[in-house]
């Protein structure tokens, strides 16, 4: 299942990916270690910007900033496979 929020910066979609929709995982008895959360912008995570990378790290995969990923939509199009 894929699901994109998008809208005017700092409206809430970070709050509503990393904060509410986490906790709605962890309460359906998803393990905490089956959620990646990462912030694509950061310099930190620079190295995920690449699809391939960021592919093998992909259980529950909560990202913000995906317009820094170039292919990302290859990489939603390969978990759906």
């Amino acid at each position: 299942m894929i699901k994109e929020f998008t809208g005017i910066c700092r409206c809430g979609k970070f709050f509503l990916l990393f904060t509410i929709f986490k906790r709605c995982l962890l309460e359906n008895d998803v393990d905490a270690g089956h959620i990646i959360e990462i912030a694509i912008n950061g310099i930190e995570n620079e190295e995920l910007r690449d699809s391939k990378v960021c592919f093998k790290f992909i259980n529950y995969l909560l990202l913000d900033e995906v317009q820094f990923m170039l292919r990302f939509v290859e990489v939603l199009n390969s978990l759906l496979l």
